[in-house]
């Protein structure tokens, strides 16, 4: 049986099923990390918040409990009869340089032990490194994946291969190809952890996409140290599958308050901006009253329900074909995650090819910003008008027409209207296309293929730009087709610049132009002065 499988996709981002000895595991799904000794919330609370999977550390584990660990089991130990993952010790290694075990005690103690998923001891590239130390890291870590695997005695026992070089992309990716040859059940990226502390969202991007596009598209990846909600769904865009981070502890000891959009202290919080369980029970002047400890339980408990909540809200967004939106939504929260979503920009069309062509869900979607004109809705739709659309037999002109709030623009009266008083007989001839933000050109005859039609866009300052680059894209690739272009303006809403701009461009590609720019172009007047124009083209 295969213990992966993958039931719905968008963008990298995937909803998935790991099979692990102790249960199913929906991904995306974010692990939160208990500590073996001192638990702040108790495992078994985890999984009744809805939680799948938790992550302890083996290396703590050993040094705390040794042989009676192996006696009682992990879960026995922890209390529950669900799929844990262990950690080697080489968060350790990062933070305090070393640790007391070998790469193949702690594999076999974390087999030992009953771990569902288990991670080898590699050793994390710090990012300070240099590239050489970088190097010897990934090398390392390397040669201790090949002797993992040939150690390893449970089958039912998941094994991690975590991926090392730091910020040196081209140690990333040699490290990921090398690991795509060893068949481990789980890859991960190692030692991110200081780039989201930082907020270096620019480069955590790049780190993660070099790799996940060098590992095995029927595996899983985990990103080690990912634990804030803002930035959980440009990490699924990215194609991360599953999550570990201790943040939910860490931040209420510090007294921060989780929220999907950033952190607050709760110090200078005057109301509690959520609907949890501990915040429907408390106000923000009654959690900072009660005991320190209890406070601390408090918050711990509030961030695993924010956190839980997202992990929700990716899901139904890639159920629905709105990742994208979602990632544009939380891109607001911080600038550095704006730096994010313009990195994942950059490999736009390789994330069209792994991209759906329908949602699981069939909705419409928005257009939101900037970023919106990269999602690959409209990357695959421009890419393939080029190279798998013909306009129809027998046309000799082209007439560019503006768009109408009217979806599809075949049905609008506006076009119909259009189409009856100024084309009519002459329709054979001459072929309409709407041109509109955010796809471009968009032949008439297609308006209501998917989602052509099932979308709804607010106009940036850019929108101009992008309909020019995708008219000069069509009207290079069919300039053979037509003899001329006619375009019909609105002056109101495209301005004179743009209309200057779009007859040029026809002109240097050698086509014949008309341009008829009016502020009304759907009253009786304009139709029949275009009409006119059409005429004089096709019977000069």
């Amino acid at each position: 049986m295969e213990y992966f499988e993958v039931k719905a996709k968008d963008l990298l981002g995937r909803i998935g099923r790991l099979y692990t000895s102790h249960g199913v595991v929906e991904t995306p799904a974010i692990a939160p990390v208990v500590n073996p000794v001192k638990q702040v919330i108790e495992p078994k609370e985890i999984f009744e918040m809805g939680y799948q999977l938790i992550m302890t550390n083996a290396y703590i584990i050993k040094k705390n409990y040794g042989e009676l660990a192996k006696e009682l089991s992990v879960h026995g130990l922890l209390g529950v009869e669900r799929p844990i993952m262990t950690d080697s010790g080489a968060y350790q290694i990062l933070e305090y340089g070393k640790v007391e075990v070998g790469p193949e005690e702690i594999l076999k103690y974390q087999e030992e032990i009953g771990s569902d998923i288990g991670v080898i001891l590699d050793i994390p590239t710090r990012y300070e490194a240099s590239f050489e130390e970088a190097k010897l890291s990934v090398l390392e870590t390397l040669r201790r994946a090949r002797e993992a695997l040939k150690l390893r005695g449970r089958k039912d026992f998941l094994l991690v291969g975590p991926v090392q070089g730091g910020k040196h992309l081209e140690l990333v990716r040699y490290a990921a190809k090398e690991l795509a040859k060893m068949p481990f059940d789980i890859y991960a990226i190692g030692s991110p952890t200081p780039l989201m502390e930082e907020y270096r969202f620019g480069e955590l991007v790049r780190i993660i996409i070099e790799a996940k596009l060098s590992l095995p598209v029927n595996k899983p990846v985990h990103l080690f140290g990912a634990g804030h909600p803002m930035m959980l769904s440009l990490a699924v865009a990215l194609g991360a599958d599953l999550f570990d981070s201790a943040s939910y502890a860490l931040y209420a000891r510090d007294g921060r308050y989780m929220t999907p959009t950033g952190t607050y202290r709760l110090s200078e919080l005057d109301e509690l901006p959520c609907s949890c369980p501990i915040c429907s029970k408390l106000d923000a002047k009654e959690l900072k009253e009660v005991p320190e400890e209890e406070r601390y339980r408090a918050l711990a408990l509030h961030n695993l329900y924010v956190l839980a909540s997202e992990v929700k809200l990716i899901k139904e967004a890639i159920r629905e074909g709105r990742l994208w939106e979602l990632v544009e939504v939380r891109a607001n929260a911080h600038p550095s995650l704006k730096d994010g979503v313009k990195q994942l920009i950059k490999y736009r069309h390789v994330i069209e090819e792994y991209d759906p062509v329908m949602p699981s869900k069939l909705r419409g979607i928005f257009f939101l910003s900037t970023f919106s004109p990269y999602r690959p809705e409209v990357i695959r739709y421009r890419s393939r008008l080029r190279r798998r659309y013909s306009p129809p037999k027998g046309v000799k002109v082209l007439l560019l027409i503006p768009e109408v709030a009217e979806k599809p623009f075949h049905r609008s009266k506006e076009v119909a209207k259009l189409l009856s008083n100024a084309v009519n007989s002459l329709l054979r001839k001459v072929h309409v296309c709407v041109y509109s933000y955010p796809f471009g050109v968009v032949p008439l005859e297609l308006d209501d293929v998917y989602p052509l039609s099932q979308y709804e866009a607010t106009l940036p300052p850019t929108f101009k730009y992008h309909v020019l680059k995708a008219l000069r894209n069509y009207l290079k690739a069919f300039k053979k087709v037509y003899e001329a272009v006619v375009i019909y303006g609105d002056s109101s809403t495209w301005g004179e610049k743009f209309y200057r701009r779009l007859i040029s461009l026809s002109k240097s590609l050698g086509l014949k132009v008309k341009a008829l720019i009016v502020t009304d172009p759907y009253s009786d007047s304009s139709l029949r002065e275009l009409r006119k124009v059409l005429h004089s083209i096709l019977n000069p």
